[in-house]
């Protein structure tokens, strides 16, 4: 069966619908998902929302429920889980993501083999700013590895050289950032005093955890200034892969991705808060989400070999939709 506005396919691979079916069976007293309030999609605010089926959490125990807007073909976890989940074991590698560390990226965040990403970043900001890259915030900075890269790279990057580091997350590395690292870590609120200043504002898979999109959107731009830059990453729910996958598509977390998104989703959110769609043809970031899939695996040297021939990560961008993901541009 296939989901007409998402165009997956819920898999039977390992028994994973039937395993959601027995679940779902199996609550006493609970009504039906047609009986239940209404949701709202959180990026078109279309109101009926299709059930699309149901993926356990990464303890194999807590289902969760997954629907497909009809209009924005966004999948959505209803109900939102809740940020709770986001303890010292998800942030040691331990949570929903095994592939996340973000105590060793602290430590050394050239050890991650993030590096690509980082390098393939900033290579972009500087392809698509108009003008000097002077002050930057990292939205979602997490334990700060792209912070220290760009703080080290000032050092050597004649663009960097006046550039003003800013970063916004919260939690204990937040707290670590700000104190033991004397980076500018602000709130929410605190960014506001920096409204229409900033030149680039990265925010690198964070937009799929939130449970209110619009807002920070709303908020990234508010905060750049006329001709400034987002460099946004997600995953793409419409790319070949995502599709054929269903349900097992790997990027399916349903205790931590509470919105995953596709291109036209993206340009409905920019639109509503004055963006237009910029277009970045990504290499390292390609070259780092393969390699990090693969962290654990013993084809980790061959895949890195294969990565380094001609064409090879263009394929996989097409199959992934990296690159078909728009950031984008605030007009003048």
């Amino acid at each position: 069966m296939t989901s007409p506005a998402l165009g997956l396919r819920p898999s039977t691979e390992n028994g994973l619908t039937s395993l959601a079916t027995r679940a779902s069976e199996s609550r006493q007293g609970q009504d039906t998902h047609s009986s239940r309030p209404a949701r709202k999609c959180r990026v078109c605010q279309r109101i009926d929302l299709h059930y699309f089926g149901e993926k356990p959490g990464y303890d194999g125990e807590a289902f969760h429920s997954l629907f497909t807007c009809p209009t924005c073909s966004t999948l959505q976890v209803y109900p939102f889980p809740g940020y709770d989940i986001y303890n010292d074991d998800y942030y040691a590698g331990r949570g929903p993501d095994p592939y996340v560390n973000y105590a060793e990226e602290y430590r050394d965040f050239s050890s991650t083999g993030r590096l690509d990403e980082f390098n393939d970043l900033l290579r972009l900001a500087k392809a698509k700013s108009d003008q000097p890259i002077r002050r930057w915030l990292d939205f979602g900075c997490g334990s700060g590895g792209f912070l220290k890269f760009l703080r080290a790279r000032s050092a050597l990057d004649p663009a960097l050289a006046s550039v003003q580091l800013f970063g916004h997350d919260v939690g204990a590395f937040a707290d670590k950032l700000r104190t033991d690292d004397g980076f500018h870590i602000e709130s929410e609120k605190g960014l506001e005093a920096h409204a229409g200043r900033f030149d680039v504002i990265s925010c690198i898979e964070v937009l799929e955890h939130v449970d209110d999109p619009h807002r920070v959107i709303a908020l990234l731009a508010r905060l750049l200034r006329p001709g400034g830059i987002l460099l946004l990453t997600t995953g793409n729910l419409r790319s070949l892969a995502a599709r054929a996958a269903g349900l097992n598509y790997r990027y399916i977390l349903p205790d931590i991705h509470v919105t995953m998104y596709n291109p036209q989703a993206l340009k409905l959110l920019y639109a509503k808060q004055g963006l237009e769609p910029l277009y970045c043809t990504y290499s390292g970031v390609v070259r780092y989400k393969v390699l990090k899939s693969l962290r654990f695996s013993r084809w980790l040297p061959f895949a890195s070999f294969v990565l380094r021939l001609p064409g090879v990560l263009r394929l996989i961008d097409l199959a992934y939709g990296v690159s078909a993901m728009p950031c984008a541009r605030k007009p003048y």
